[in-house]
């Protein structure tokens, strides 16, 4: 009888630990209207006293350089979680950093686009030390990535990280900020008078939604181009789709740039430099991932970019720039919600254990009636109408891009939210409400910049 009470107060004990535990790691879902919520109060405030700089003049510089970023040995590859982080075997084609620096009056300001899955938050940390050294800082700078799955990884320094990039590794991570240092160097040193314009081009034939399907949803099917030529004849593409890079699936374990540097190498015969950044990329893939043939698949992606792009590129009339300014805005959210079921999820401090905790940012590049917005995620090509409509009718030419040295995970259409699937469920990290916000903030700075 002794022996039964002693087990049961062992077993009640036990009964109370796990509901200790859960009690302090699970929560319901808040689905809080995010207009009541103190992080919207505060970014509201944010943006109300920004007032837009305007680097006004009739100087505008720019210049270009590549530089190589395939490591001297195989590191982790990134991209794709079922991996685990194994090195790549062998090199498929290599991978770069690509640089604009543009110049009007005052400072000058970089483009940097990476052959990366993203662009890592522990390099942004480097980089924003070293880049004193050349004489630019963090806020001079506006990047992105190729989106690539097939890149460098060792860069993640958390679990979370280390699933999809490897064991972390410092070095990596220094290696690749002294890369992005040295293009954005060698294109300072390069600058000369220019021009720019811009186009824009249907391809739908080459994105699906691969959320809903296109019968359910949409895409950005929009390749967006800045065409920038020095007064030496030189001339420089820069390109962005919405398309993710995975035509190169996990069981191909090379490093490689997929489609959009096989479409860099093609376009970069018919111009000087050439530079691509994923733009809207949440939710939509490349057309054709039901092909058993990735590389049939790659080549018709970057074939069919570069064919509508070559047609394109001397339609697009450049003309004299007199403003270049960059502003970036620390965003403000809703606490993370990683969820395990549709109204239940992990409370915060099992997010930052697991994910981290990364300031992010909104980056808003203008570059006469050219406007570039730096999203810190995978930004969905589903919330582009929206803020497109607002750009067109203050006669703006809107370029979104994704991954700009921060992650939030993955910005979709609100609507979409309670489908349990990876985008949504996974990988949908500060949600409710997050599509509408995320679209209320960049329409916000289109309005006054």
């Amino acid at each position: 009888m002794k022996f039964l009470k002693i087990t049961a107060k062992i077993l009640l004990g036990i009964v109370i630990l796990i509901f200790i535990f859960l009690a302090f790691t699970i929560a319901p879902v808040d689905r809080t209207d995010y207009r009541k919520m103190e992080y919207f109060q505060e970014m509201n405030t944010k943006l109300e006293a920004w007032k837009p700089t305007k680097d006004t003049a009739n100087n505008f510089k720019a210049g270009w350089a590549t530089v190589n970023l395939t490591p001297s040995k195989p590191t982790p590859t990134a991209g794709y979680g079922d991996r685990q982080g194994k090195p790549y075997q062998s090199i498929h084609d290599s991978v770069y950093v690509r640089a604009i620096v543009l110049s009007n009056a005052s400072k000058p300001i970089a483009i940097v686009s990476c052959d990366l899955l993203i662009f890592p938050p522990e390099v942004k940390n480097v980089l924003k030390e070293k880049l004193k050294t050349i004489g630019f800082d963090w806020s001079q700078v506006y990047v992105g990535t190729t989106h690539t799955h097939n890149s460098l990884g060792a860069w993640g320094k958390n679990s979370v990280g280390e699933l999809f990039a490897g064991k972390y590794d410092q070095n990596t991570v220094g290696f690749i900020a002294d890369k992005v240092l040295e293009a954005i160097k060698k294109a300072s040193q390069n600058q000369v008078k220019a021009k720019i314009g811009f186009g824009e081009i249907n391809a739908k034939e080459l994105v699906f939604n691969r959320l809903v399907g296109d019968s359910l949803g949409t895409t950005d099917p929009m390749i967006r181009l800045l065409k920038i030529q020095k007064q030496t004849g030189e001339v420089a593409l820069f390109t962005t789709f919405s398309a993710h890079a995975t035509t190169l699936n996990a069981d191909k374990n090379f490093l490689s740039a997929d489609y959009p540097g096989e479409y860099v190498q093609r376009i970069s015969k018919s111009v000087n430099f050439a530079t691509f950044m994923a733009g809207a990329v949440g939710s939509s893939g490349p057309t054709g991932e039901e092909l058993h043939d990735d590389f049939k698949q790659e080549k018709t992606i970057s074939e069919g970019l570069f064919t509508k792009v070559l047609k394109e590129i001397n339609n697009i009339k450049t003309q004299e720039i007199k403003e270049v300014s960059l502003s970036s805005f620390e965003v403000s959210l809703r606490e993370p919600q990683v969820r395990f079921a549709e109204n239940w999820r992990f409370r915060p401090w099992v997010f930052k254990t697991l994910f981290g905790d990364y300031p992010a940012e909104i980056k808003a590049l203008k570059i006469g009636n050219n406007v570039l917005i730096g999203t810190p995620c995978d930004y969905s090509g589903e919330l582009m109408p929206e803020v497109l409509q607002v750009a067109k009718s203050r006669n703006l030419n809107l370029i979104v891009t994704s991954f700009n040295g921060g992650y939030v995970g993955y910005i979709t259409h609100d609507r979409h939210y309670d489908l349990n699937a990876y985008e949504t469920r996974v990988m949908n990290w500060y949600g409710p409400q997050n599509g509408v916000y995320f679209q209320d903030i960049i329409q916000k700075v289109l309005k006054k910049i």
